[in-house]
């Protein structure tokens, strides 16, 4: 009996390789250790519109319309009920956050730093797993709003449940005139879930199906402006995923359309990246104190374009994974290791290592992981009025370690502390150039090192405090000089005040320190504070929101150069069945 636990695992390896990492699932769920979780009441009591909102509240999370970084890395995995939301034609593993809304969500979990063992390469910044609340029998929503710079936004939903069959579909329309020249967009939005659960404990079976259109304008930086460059870009995502016993498995199918054009310098120039990827895993247990988690997984990519001849890429790895508890002395250990084949880059062994130290109140992590973020095709391939191309990037590799204590020291109190280094080799980051033009380069040997804390305290049943901190050294190991686009200090301050039933009041205050621009370090974007302001009024199936960024109107820039939005308000309507 005792060897069929190894058996199992060897016919895992041994299949035919199967996806795009292995999924929550087949996470050990007795101990999170540093991984960060966020409820639904959490989210919810943020009264955030779009996701990024919501993020943006953890510490060493910093997240945009269309990205996401956690300590300074913007190659983050993001993952919705299993099925992966980045956009393989972004430049850096950007995130289609329009399939997914804050008021949709049951649960995030995010690991910072580590989950390249389980989920695969194009992961050393961490991974994110949204989890999204079943269908109730019949439900929907319609939710509007409307704001300044010609801002309007229509989206609806509906679900239905029938005993162990669940689905639903939705679908929106978000657009603004922007608030600078060229910086209008517009954006639709659809899709369809359906999903089996033959038991409370397992998800069964699921299928669902997204689609994204997007079409907007691209100003350029302030002192090189890009009056005349458009860009249109599809997104389509497919995943079919299946539980049974202790397997799970998972098709997924992302393709990506670029279209970028500027009438001004002659550029017409198109890229289409598809991806296509299986996986199957499975955990067990080997003894009393511990279980086994293994699995296999296998990609295919194509880019083809204008400019460059098709380019085809594919990619296998193997992973085991075993975990050990002593609950008699508090402790718990995991250790495992992913084999990683790829068609054109380095082949790859990445060890991953976490030990965990619980008591009632408090809880001390130590973890190391190693992962590989493979360049892409749109930073190889893609060219745009201020970009270049760059066929000839490596690969990135990256080992991170980390440090993070835990504590409620009371029911009302709360707060946490990590520490992290993580070394980046080959690192990959776009730097401009002359007349605001630029590429992405390897950097050599680069050094990642900092801490972050955060706290929750609940001053009474109406009122709460939260606060998040980042201190981040990002530099060239060789040079010392500071990598562009990374601030050393990041804060935010939100108060979250209820103070009668139908009404809710969330105000965020967000501060960031001077960012470099560019290699030789003579170029910095200045440092900003901004607050915003959100509120809504909820009675029966009705709500009433409002939400003011930027309030004081500050002139800020984003890390890259690029102007900010100055104050910017909506206000909006929202009716649930």
């Amino acid at each position: 009996m005792k060897t069929r636990p190894l058996l199992t695992c060897l016919l895992v390896l041994f299949l035919p390789p199967l996806a795009i990492g292995a999924q929550e699932s087949t996470l050990p769920h007795n101990d999170k250790g540093d991984t960060i979780v966020l409820t639904a009441e959490e989210i919810r009591a943020m009264k955030a519109l779009k996701m990024p909102d919501v993020l943006n509240h953890v510490p060493g999370v910093k997240a945009g319309d269309s990205s996401v970084s956690i300590h300074g890395s913007l190659k983050v995995k993001v993952f919705v009920d299993g099925r992966p939301i980045n956009d393989p034609t972004s430049t850096h593993g950007g995130v289609n956050w329009d399939l997914v809304f804050p008021d949709e969500v049951e649960r995030i979990e995010i690991l910072r730093g580590k989950g390249g063992l389980a989920y695969g390469q194009d992961a050393s910044g961490g991974i994110i797993l949204i989890t999204t609340r079943r269908k109730r029998q019949v439900s929907g929503k319609v939710k509007t709003y409307a704001g300044n710079f010609g801002t309007h936004s229509v989206n609806a939903s509906t679900g239905i449940s029938f005993g162990k069959v669940s689905g639903g579909v939705n679908g929106g329309y978000e657009g603004t005139d922007g608030y600078n020249v060229n910086n209008d967009k517009k954006r639709w939005q659809t899709g369809i879930k359906v999903d089996y659960a033959p038991h409370e404990s397992t998800n069964g079976f699921g299928f669902s199906a997204d689609m994204l259109h997007d079409e907007r304008g691209l100003p350029g930086q302030p002192k090189y402006s890009t009056p005349f460059s458009r860009k249109e870009s599809r997104n389509a995502a497919l995943a079919l995923r299946a539980e049974l016993w202790r397997w799970t498995t998972q098709t997924a199918y992302n393709e990506g359309y670029t279209h970028n054009t500027d009438k001004s310098m002659g550029l017409d120039r198109t890229l289409r990246v598809s991806k296509i990827g299986q996986d199957l895993s499975t955990t067990f247990k080997t003894s009393k104190r511990g279980h086994l988690i293994c699995g296999a997984a296998f990609s295919w990519d194509r880019a083809e374009g204008d400019s460059f001849d098709d380019q085809q890429e594919y990619g296998a790895s193997l992973f085991a994974a075993q975990t050990l508890a002593w609950p008699e002395v508090s402790t718990t250990l995991t250790a495992g290791l992913r084999g990683n084949y790829h068609s054109v880059f380095d082949n790859t062994l990445n060890p991953e290592i976490k030990a965990v130290y619980k008591k009632p109140t408090w809880r001390l992590t130590g973890s190391y992981s190693r992962t590989q973020n493979i360049p892409s095709f749109y930073q190889r391939y893609n060219e745009t009025s201020s970009t270049r191309p760059n066929p000839n990037l490596t690969m990135e590799k990256a080992d991170n370690f980390s440090l993070a204590f835990s504590a409620t020291p009371h029911k009302a109190f709360s707060f946490s502390l990590t520490g992290f280094f993580n070394l980046l080799s080959d690192r990959i980051t776009y730097v401009t150039g002359g007349k605001g033009i630029g590429w992405y380069q390897n950097f050599g040997k680069v050094i990642y090192v900092g801490w972050d804390g955060a706290f929750s305290l609940k001053m009474t049943e109406t009122l709460e405090f939260k606060g998040a901190y980042t201190y981040l050294e990002a530099k060239d190991k060789k040079t010392r000089l500071w990598i562009p686009g990374k601030a050393r200090h990041t804060s935010n301050l939100t108060l979250l005040w209820h103070p009668f039933s139908p009404l809710s009041l969330v105000a965020v205050g967000t501060y960031s320190s001077t960012v470099s621009r560019n290699k030789a370090n003579t170029k910095t974007v200045p440092d900003y504070v901004i607050a915003d302001l959100r509120a809504e009024y909820a009675f029966k199936r009705w709500s009433l929101f409002a939400e003011v960024k930027n309030i004081f109107d500050k002139t800020y820039y984003y890390a890259d150069g690029l102007l900010a939005p100055p104050l910017t308000w909506l206000v909006g309507l929202e009716w649930k069945i």
